[in-house]
């Protein structure tokens, strides 16, 4: 059996997606079917073959040979004319199977049913041949679009069969507008379920087309599965524009409260200094000192001056010992481990004590001392007491270098540590373990 799923996005106007499967059934021993499908130019092929057999059987290669000369003919090229082209692939698949058949006396008679869809942009094209069918699935209807070949109970057209063939092929194809899903099939289905049946399971809108296609083969074999049976649905549906990414709504109010607080710390400082700059001038300007008063003025000045001169030696003397040459880096150390941020590790499957150490650079003897007998047997989910040297919250421009450099640690020790990727986005708020530094 073969099984497949696929999402086509390329530069069609519609996704498409699609379930293929073929299957022995119940009864027969070998399965003639045959299903292809593969990509072309701004679109997609798909087929269903049932091989018919000759003198000495040989349908197995009849459907192998007209799906992959379809295949052949259309892989990798372009065709000005699609209808055109599908009526060329179809004779030229004919004339292939028709010449294998006369080159070995025991192949003589075989042949293939075919039903072949073409999708390109936001048109359908279609053509088959013997009673393999293609149905259309749109606004809660289901019709076949394609004629069964078949006089007397036996089919008439098979590709190979003759040396010219009499196919039928769509003039015009069928404009899509993305609502459209189709069944490409085998008469391993049609001869074991109903037009009903086959539409009760498209109509479903639940199913994706891979469980569309399962579920017809299923009820195909549970109804006896009498003949090899293969399915191919394709659903179509209109493309949606991805959503811009959204700023999360709390982070909006975290900068809105940010920028407001600043606006009133700004408007109070610059309201003091005004105040300053006017009280000071408006007493000098009202108040007239008597003689009196400028003498007392004056010896308040000198004692003053005689205060404030230590006042500023000292102030001098902390200001140079404060000061540190500019070329002299400032030390940083580790606090003692007491004095460090403890952050809870959840053991994960795998893991193991010594690896957990080497990601926080915490000495293994460290680890079994703070955690006790929960170190001594780790399991799935225990949570484990690690001493960091910070829990690091991201604010708006850092990078893991710029927050490395303000810690002291090398960034691949924070990398190591929070299990970062290549290129991983840093998100403003989120939360960096800040490893010890190793010893």
């Amino acid at each position: 059996m073969l099984v497949l799923r696929h999402k086509i996005e390329s530069t069609m106007k519609f996704n498409i997606n699609f379930g293929s499967i073929s299957n022995l059934g119940k009864v027969k021993e070998h399965n003639t079917d045959a299903v292809v499908e593969f990509p072309i130019a701004d679109g997609h092929v798909f087929a269903v073959c049932d091989g018919h057999n000759g003198v000495e059987f040989g349908g197995a290669l009849a459907a192998k040979i007209t799906t992959e000369e379809i295949k052949r003919y259309f892989f990798d090229r372009s065709y000005s004319n699609l209808s055109n082209a599908l009526t060329n692939a179809v004779s030229y698949a004919n004339y292939c199977v028709f010449n294998q058949a006369n080159t070995n006396e025991k192949y003589n008679g075989i042949g293939s049913t075919l039903a072949i869809l073409i999708v390109q942009n936001d048109e359908a094209y279609y053509a088959s041949a013997g009673n393999s069918r293609i149905y259309i699935h749109k606004d809660g209807q289901i019709a076949q679009i394609t004629r069964d070949h078949v006089e007397n109970g036996e089919v008439s057209v098979l590709v190979g069969k003759e040396k010219n063939i009499k196919f039928s092929v769509c003039k015009n194809p069928i404009q899509l507008d993305g609502n459209e899903t189709f069944l490409l099939c085998s008469d391993g289905l049609t001869s074991q379920l109903s037009d009903d049946e086959i539409f009760e399971v498209l109509n479903n809108s639940d199913m994706s087309s891979e469980m569309k296609t399962a579920r017809l083969i299923e009820l195909a074999n549970n109804a006896g599965g009498a003949d090899n049976v293969s399915v191919q649905v394709i659903d179509f549906s209109t493309m949606t524009k991805k959503k811009e990414p959204q700023v999360s709504i709390w982070r909006t109010v975290a900068i809105v409260s940010s920028l407001l607080l600043f606006i009133i710390v700004f408007y109070e400082i610059y309201k003091h200094k005004v105040n300053e700059g006017v009280a000071q001038p408006t007493i000098e300007q009202t108040v007239a000192p008597s003689p009196a008063s400028e003498t007392e003025t004056t010896a308040q000045k000198t004692v003053n001056q005689a205060n404030e001169q230590p006042k500023a030696e000292n102030q001098s003397n902390a200001q140079a010992e404060n000061k540190a040459p500019k070329n002299e880096p400032a030390k940083k150390a580790d606090k003692p481990l007491n004095d460090n941020k403890i952050h809870i590790h959840v053991v994960e499957k795998g893991q193991n004590l010594f690896r957990i150490g080497l990601r926080y650079n915490v000495p293994l003897a460290k680890l079994e001392e703070m955690n006790g007998d929960a170190a001594k047997s780790l399991t799935i989910g225990a949570r484990l007491k690690i001493p960091v040297k910070a829990i690091h919250t991201i604010a708006n421009g850092e990078t893991i270098e710029s927050i490395a450099a303000q810690y002291g640690n090398p960034a691949s020790d924070i990398i190591k540590a929070n299990q970062l990727s290549d290129g991983e986005q840093l998100d403003v708020g989120d939360e960096l373990v800040i490893p010890l530094s190793k010893k």
